[in-house]
């Protein structure tokens, strides 16, 4: 391996760690309204759609008995929380740091949902389980829990939504590597779709601009999401799993960003395929199935 492509391998490691999955505070602002009683009222402002749970900590304050809050917030604007004086002839004074993560804390999981493989109804694919970049580059722990997989392809192909959701994040900043002999890069374009139950599912590896969704969109299973990149000069590749935000974040901005992904838990589905209802293994091949019933 190159030194290019090496550092190009060590950015990227560090991209990936700290990209979505990690706080998104710059999406949330806090504003404040004093009240004639002395109490304050804290809205906020979102820009992006999707779940986010927000957690505040509070310091330098005095008339008011509070330290730390934590909600889930959805829509683009809403109430927070009422921040009350001990002596209400006095006023409040306070200042706040703030963390917001895409996800709410250990949502109620559909273990009985089935979804459709990522491409198109037919189409013939072989499944590899993806290596954990971290483990195999820079010596890390791989997470118990890590379970992503890679399809790659000799020619472009759609890539195709597995099950109904919102688009809540999309990233479409990065040419292809086709002129590298990469083995590993995370500078790729992305999809994320937040799910019903809490789940969300990451979309890896689509052509600069060959995006076909809208941020806030909804989706169902089999919509066609964009165009699989071209990942090195041999060949085309969708990476894609499953997850949801499994941790606390009240710890979160202290937190190393090689442990952050760690707060999210993977998630293997069961998957619809022609040779029946199957979790993915590494190595075999399956049909993606889809039919009015589904």
């Amino acid at each position: 391996m190159n030194n290019k492509i090496l550092y190009l391998l060590i950015v990227s490691f560090f991209l990936l760690t700290n990209s979505n999955l990690l706080a998104q505070s710059q999406n949330i602002s806090i504003l404040s309204i004093e009240n004639s009683d002395k109490s304050v009222d804290l809205f906020y402002e979102k820009k992006n759609p999707g779940s986010y749970t927000l957690n505040i900590e509070f310091s330098n304050l005095s008339n008011c008995n509070v330290s730390t809050y934590e909600k889930v917030i959805c829509d683009n604007s809403g109430f927070i929380m009422k921040l009350e004086p001990v002596d209400k002839n006095q006023n409040i004074t306070y200042s706040i740091q703030y963390i917001a993560t895409l996800g709410a804390v250990n949502p109620k999981i559909d273990n009985l949902f089935k979804y459709v493989l990522p491409f198109k109804n037919g189409k013939k694919i072989k499944i590899f389980e993806a290596e954990y970049a971290g483990q195999k580059y820079f010596g890390l722990e791989r997470f118990p829990d890590w379970k992503s997989y890679a399809v790659a392809t000799n020619k472009p192909d759609t890539i195709c939504s597995m099950r109904k959701g919102i688009v809540v994040l999309i990233d479409n900043q990065y040419n292809d590597n086709s002129v590298l002999d990469a083995q590993f890069t995370s500078r790729r374009n992305q999809v994320v779709i937040e799910h019903e139950d809490g789940t969300f599912a990451m979309y890896k590896g689509f052509k600069k601009d060959g995006i076909f969704v809208q941020l806030g969109q909804t989706v169902n299973a089999q919509t066609e999401l964009g165009i699989i990149e071209k990942y090195n000069k041999k060949e085309y590749r969708l990476d894609f799993d499953v997850y949801y935000l499994s941790q606390n974040l009240n710890s979160q901005i202290e937190q190393s960003p090689l442990r952050a992904k760690n707060t999210y838990q993977y998630f293997p589905p069961v998957f619809y395929t022609q040779e029946g209802r199957k979790r993915l293994e590494s190595g075999k091949e399956y049909t993606v199935f889809q039919n009015e019933n589904i």
